[in-house]
């Protein structure tokens, strides 16, 4: 049998690997100049710039044994990451408990919505429950409307652009 796979993202070019591992002839089709997907990068300049968000931790094991198996684990570059949010004209560091703490954009009510908004969120099980929900609408009422404004409208803006307004509460 042979087999054709259809984008060359990290998805398709490992399957298609496990394909031939498995003795398969596999052919891969990728519209673009070069394999990669969102884990590719495109210039600005002199700039490179990351095509899509993007990171592989330390407790990713699954993907750091494609890597090794690939021989490329050597290859990453390990760096601690920081975390910073623009509003208001400044860009401020939200990298760990007391920089959140001390973020001058948010009110202590509103720090607290936002956290209980993101752990409610992390234990929700029935995402069919959020499909009829805008995802906008969802967010304004459990972290209320200065943390929408300041925190999630961006953040949607940043990922969908408008589309923000057609997206389910599924979608956090």
């Amino acid at each position: 049998m042979k087999y054709g796979i259809i984008g060359g993202g990290i998805l398709g070019m490992t399957l298609a690997h496990r394909l031939a591992q498995a003795g398969e002839q596999v052919t891969l089709i990728e519209a673009a100049s070069q394999l990669g997907g969102l884990a590719d990068a495109w210039q600005l300049g002199d700039v490179t710039w990351d095509r899509h968000y993007h990171v592989t931790l330390l407790s990713d094991m699954h993907w750091r044994g494609v890597l090794k198996e690939l021989g490329l684990d050597q290859d990453m570059n390990w760096v601690e990451t920081k975390t910073g949010f623009y509003t208001d004209g400044k860009l401020y560091s939200m990298s760990n408990n007391f920089e959140f703490l001390k973020f001058p954009p948010l009110g202590l009510i509103d720090k607290f919505r936002l956290g209980g908004t993101i752990f409610y969120a992390s234990k929700v099980k029935d995402w069919k429950a959020l499909e009829g929900i805008p995802v906008a609408d969802w967010l304004r009422q459990l972290s209320g409307p200065r943390t929408f404004e300041k925190i999630w409208l961006p953040l949607l803006r940043a990922k969908l652009g408008e589309n923000y307004t057609k997206t389910s509460a599924s979608f956090i």
